[in-house]
């Protein structure tokens, strides 16, 4: 009897030991994954210019997945895949920015969450919020698509209302009802600039106009001001116009940026920064906010950041 109790335990010990090796051989392996998704969240060094953020992000990219790929090899069925799957999700866009345009696209990586058996209900409930953040993007291309992504928002924090996405949803959805009916008429804007011109978009019937909701101290906004400079610099004769609702609180901050980089439009300020009147009127709750304006007066996208040229000339050949 007691052989054979040995025996039993002898290759009991013969099969755990390979598990054991494979475990701590996926951990390690893990471990330089995690490295990785670290280095490109939290980069040890700011990148001091957009080439060299491009530089750095491609290095990073490079790296996580050589890692990524040791570790589906090394453990194929290992469910922390899932996590290193998410994390591909949420630097989709990244991908993106450095030209990485074979990467899989965000809704076919959330898919593969989602019909994963063995991914759990936490990493489903984020693939979810990701691809409801994705929409957010295309809203203004889509007819009914707020409604439409309302409805699903609503549905996605009442199954989920601890979510990490749960205040930017909120905030979506406040925006949206603040927004409710804003296309149906002429917008009607009209103020003092902070130069003394006054402005009444009434009067503008016939150009295609941006309102530009943006800060001085907003560093996004800032990055894109590049981009509105050089639509305006060439679309301007054409009959392109800009007003600026800054969210400013330092009236000579913002007139030192304005006269420093060149920007002849007009700009609303009544330094009450996020409680901007005309801002909070319109349920503004991150900036930059670009809407455009077509030749009658209508708001035909409020959210033109990232194809400003493209839109305008668009509309400025429209009738």
């Amino acid at each position: 009897m007691q052989a054979r109790i040995l025996t039993l335990l002898a290759a009991a010990y013969a099969l755990a030991v390979p598990q054991i090796f494979a475990d701590a051989a996926a951990d390690e392996s893990w471990k330089k994954v995690e490295a990785a998704m670290k280095s490109i969240k939290q980069p040890e060094t700011r990148p001091k210019s957009r080439e060299e953020a491009v530089e750095m992000l491609k290095k990073g990219l490079a790296e996580y997945d050589a890692a990524a790929k040791a570790f589906s090899e090394k453990a194929p069925t290992d469910a922390r895949r899932w996590e290193a799957k998410y994390f591909e999700l949420e630097i989709s866009r990244a991908r993106d920015f450095v030209g990485q345009k074979d990467a899989p696209s965000a809704d076919k990586l959330a898919d593969e969450i989602l019909n994963a058996p063995d991914a759990s209900a936490e990493m489903k409930a984020n693939a979810t919020g990701m691809k409801l953040v994705n929409r957010v993007q295309n809203l203004d291309e889509s007819p009914g698509g707020e409604t439409a992504w309302a409805k699903d928002a609503e549905a996605y924090l009442k199954a989920n209302p601890q979510s990490k996405f749960a205040p930017m949803f909120e905030q979506k959805l406040k925006s949206i009802t603040a927004l409710a009916g804003i296309k149906d008429k002429p917008l009607d804007l009209k103020f003092t600039a902070v130069d003394g011109r006054e402005i009444d978009l009434s009067k503008m019937r016939g150009k295609v106009v941006l309102i530009d909701f943006w800060a001085v101290w907003c560093g996004p906004c800032v990055a894109e001001m590049p981009n509105v400079l050089k639509a305006y610099e060439k679309l301007h004769p054409k009959g392109f116009e800009i007003v600026g609702i800054s969210l400013d609180q330092d009236k000579a901050k913002l007139e030192a940026f304005v006269k420093d980089k060149g920007m002849a439009w007009p700009q609303y300020f009544d330094g009450k920064g996020w409680k901007n009147d005309i801002s909070t009127k319109y349920g503004i709750n991150s900036i930059p906010a670009m809407w455009l304006v077509d030749k009658k007066g209508m708001v035909v996208s409020t959210n033109a950041r990232g194809k400003l040229e493209e839109l305008v000339e668009k509309y400025l050949a429209a009738e």
